[in-house]
């Protein structure tokens, strides 16, 4: 469900973009994280790092295009979100000893350390040429940027999470759901 709100922004984006104009998708979107990071805060004490991350990102990117009135920004912005992403798992599986992808998918997921090692790896290097591939859309197929963002990245991220998962078949086990012991 949460994978779901995170995606509300880029849905809000690209309707408005459609409807209007990158200029009033940027304004739409600059509220929307707004009023979501205030309903994440209010709802549960904290921001998630993601919309954290976002809303940092938007609000001064977002900014810079509608008081230059260039979209070369906002654009931008979307590759510097994946490789934020992309150095966050680095440096935290590197420098502080913490895989994050091992630590959101450790209750459903059982393997060896190598190969989250790997996966963690193939995630990074995944974000990085999301954001490379973003700026070949930006200065080569301008006409095409949106639907690479949206729905583009999002499909080609199910089908690169199922490769991935295909191709570590027999050194991951699925554990069941039933057999995790509630936390008290």
């Amino acid at each position: 469900m949460k994978f779901l709100f995170d995606l509300i922004p880029a849905i809000l984006f690209l309707v408005f973009y459609l409807l209007f104009d990158i200029y009033a998708a940027t304004k739409a979107l600059m509220v929307f994280v707004t009023l979501q990071v205030i309903w994440e805060y209010f709802k549960h004490g904290k921001v998630s790092n993601m919309v954290l991350i976002t809303f940092l990102l938007v609000i001064p990117f977002g900014a810079i295009t509608l008081f230059l009135h260039d979209d070369f920004f906002i654009k931008l912005k979307f590759s510097i979100f994946y490789w934020v992403l992309a150095i966050a798992l680095l440096v935290s599986n590197y420098f502080y000893k913490k895989n994050l992808i091992r630590l959101m998918m450790q209750k459903q997921i059982e393997t060896a350390t190598n190969t989250w090692n790997a996966i963690n790896l193939a995630w990074a290097g995944f974000f990085a040429a999301v954001g490379f591939a973003n700026l070949v859309f930006i200065y080569k197929l301008p006409q095409y940027w949106i639907y690479f963002k949206f729905p583009g990245v999002p499909i080609v991220m199910l089908i690169f999470m199922f490769g991935l998962f295909g191709f570590y078949s027999k050194q991951i086990k699925f554990i069941d759901p039933e057999s995790i012991k509630p936390d008290n």
